[in-house]
């Protein structure tokens, strides 16, 4: 009887202290040899990256080949914001054929010939139009640029072999400055400079007007070249 209870006693000692061992004895302690990399790194993450750096470089590639076959069908003429608050953007139909209206004005998720209108950007001076599921941003300064948020490649981040199994994060997108107030109103008064500059030329070319006012001195100069005719003879007193 003796000797069983010495048995359980030893067994209960043993237990204890293998328990102790493994709480003590946890994955931390070995980190100071796992980043050394004693393995080297590990090879299927290095696979990895590089498929998603290829798909990313495939995927820039068709996207910029998108965005120049866009670029031969329409240009990104004005934005206008309506006084309810309501975004349109106009765009030159550069593949008008006869009959085909050479100017198109698009609201928010309208299409033309399979482009859809995704967004309005009127303090940048941008629009987005999306194509087989895939967007390409048009600027009024610049013809056409391929949407970047989703061409560009992640940037691979060394990992060391079994130093855990968390794939590298990509990197934040950095966050886009604030514009002051005064930006904000220099960047406005920019794009309705575009868009006077642009009824001005369509008129010129005999299309139909945007559904703008011409300021008078817009009116004036037409009347000048030649393009409208006078609005009359002033009234008395003028």
């Amino acid at each position: 009887m003796a000797g069983k209870l010495i048995q359980i006693f030893l067994m209960l000692v043993i237990t204890a202290t293998v328990s102790a061992d493994i709480e003590e004895y946890k994955r931390e302690r070995y980190d100071v040899i796992v980043e050394r990399s004693p393995f080297g790194e590990d090879p299927g993450l290095a696979a990895d990256l590089a498929r998603e750096q290829a798909q990313s470089q495939k995927e820039a590639a068709e996207a910029a080949k998108l965005a120049k076959e866009m670029e031969k069908k329409i240009r990104l003429c004005y934005l206008l914001e309506a006084d309810n608050g309501e975004l349109r953007a106009g765009f030159e139909n550069k593949g008008a054929k006869a009959g085909d209206p050479r100017s198109i004005m698009l609201r928010l998720n309208e299409s033309f010939q399979g482009m859809k209108l995704t967004d309005i950007d009127v303090l940048n001076s941008s629009a987005t139009l999306e194509m087989n599921g895939k967007p390409v941003t048009f600027e009024l300064t610049q013809a056409v640029a391929a949407a970047p948020a989703k061409t560009a490649a992640p940037v691979a981040q060394r990992r060391k072999f079994g130093s855990g199994f968390r794939r590298p994060e990509k990197p934040a997108k950095p966050a886009e400055p604030e514009l002051t107030p005064e930006e904000q109103a220099a960047r406005r008064e920019e794009v309705r400079e575009n868009l006077r500059q642009y009824q001005m030329e369509v008129i010129r070319q005999g299309m139909p007007p945007l559904p703008i006012p011409l300021t008078k001195e817009m009116d004036d100069q037409l009347v000048a070249e030649g393009i409208l005719p006078p609005s009359g003879p002033s009234a008395p007193g003028q």
